[in-house]
């Protein structure tokens, strides 16, 4: 009994304070994307534009509706790829406007900004949004790797 008492206990201490989560990590405080295939892929390094299609709209955080990019790294390396995605970003497509006073739609809110606190993932990462983010940015991913120019 004593030894399921400590077990219910440590398993919250391991489930929070994550820096890795599938196949997002946090580097120097920004959350990045990034994955390695066992191919030789014939992409280039390229400005990625994200987007969510697909997904429910009363549930997903505004953040995810409105994901607008990203900046794709390829390096290649004995016939391996890795891919690394930086600048994940989303931009507001609506402004608040206050007497002479308003925001600006165009300015684009980082992930690490809306996912990460103190050099860790949120809960939000952890239940859902990271998921869904990693499904947004695999069907990017796997349309530039399938592209014939057709």
């Amino acid at each position: 009994m004593r030894k399921l008492i400590l077990l219910l206990l440590f398993i919250p201490l391991v489930s929070f304070g994550q820096t890795v989560v599938g196949d997002f990590k946090i580097i120097d405080g920004e959350i990045i994307w990034q994955k390695i295939y066992n191919d030789s892929l014939s992409i280039k390094s390229q400005d990625l534009t994200l987007k969510a299609v697909g997904l429910p709209i009363m549930t997903t955080t505004i953040f995810l509706q409105e994901i607008g990019g990203g900046k794709l790294t390829v390096n290649h390396k004995n016939g391996r790829t890795r891919l690394t995605i930086t600048d994940i970003h989303s931009i507001s497509s609506s402004s608040i406007h206050l007497g002479a006073v308003s925001t600006n739609a165009q300015k684009p809110t980082y992930l690490h900004r809306i996912y990460a606190r103190k050099g860790k993932f949120s809960k939000k990462v952890l239940k859902k949004d990271g998921k869904l983010l990693n499904e947004i940015i695999k069907k990017e991913i796997n349309s530039l790797i399938s592209n014939d120019d057709w």
